[in-house]
């Protein structure tokens, strides 16, 4: 039986995320709303006292406007400023990141992501890494966001858009991540619709799930 976690603080707390020195932030498809959940955890993680170090390693979809882009609103939540060192690789085109930079004439490789991530950071600081797509997306030429996560060995914040059919991606993806020998830290479902009547993933993920579950917004004034 899963874990009933009524804030976003407590669910930092119960999934360990506070004791960790970071996290890979991964979805179970693209368009879940990494981003807006990654720029809450952040804030919320500043508030109890951790100094985040935002990491984007690819984005495509590139925006003219950088500051619209998911990079720089990780960076603004963090209050740093979005340079090269947030997002080294970035691309015009919306399409998984290995097409998008084949269109530029560029190649991108696992190990060079991964090198855009820090590998010693003080005591007091925190790691927060974003995907790009979902867990199985290629984020490289020669692997997927899996194999990111596996190299930087971050525990793992799964989100999903609470939504019909999230129980099957969700579960889905948290056997690929233990596959990975990765740890799940937990759950977030990201609301971004009013949920349909009689629908409660958050209550039947609680049941097949031994990580904490959380849902975003945890009102219904969301919907006011």
């Amino acid at each position: 039986m899963g874990m009933i976690v009524p804030s976003l603080a407590q669910w930092l707390e119960t999934s360990g995320v506070l004791d960790a020195s970071g996290i890979f932030v991964t979805g179970t498809d693209t368009g879940v709303g990494k981003t807006h959940v990654g720029v809450l955890l952040i804030h919320t993680l500043r508030v109890l006292g951790r100094t985040v170090i935002p990491r984007k390693p690819v984005e495509s979809g590139w925006l003219e406007d950088s500051g619209a882009t998911d990079a720089a609103q990780l960076a603004q939540a963090a209050g740093v400023t979005l340079d090269s060192r947030v997002c080294p690789y970035h691309f015009r085109a919306a399409l998984a990141p290995p097409r998008a930079a084949d269109q530029e004439g560029q190649t991108l490789r696992i190990r060079e992501l991964a090198a855009t991530c820090p590998v010693r950071w003080e005591k007091g600081q925190f790691l927060h890494v974003e995907g790009a797509g979902g867990f199985y997306s290629p984020i490289a030429h020669d692997g997927l966001n899996a194999d990111l996560a596996q190299i930087l060995g971050l525990p793992v914040v799964l989100v999903a858009e609470d939504k019909l059919g999230c129980i099957n991606q969700v579960l889905l993806t948290a056997e690929a991540i233990r596959q990975r020998q990765l740890r799940l830290a937990g759950v977030i479902l990201n609301v971004r619709t009013p949920p349909m009547e009689g629908m409660d993933n958050l209550s039947d993920l609680q049941k097949y799930l031994q990580e904490p579950v959380v849902r975003f917004p945890f009102d219904s004034s969301h919907f006011g």
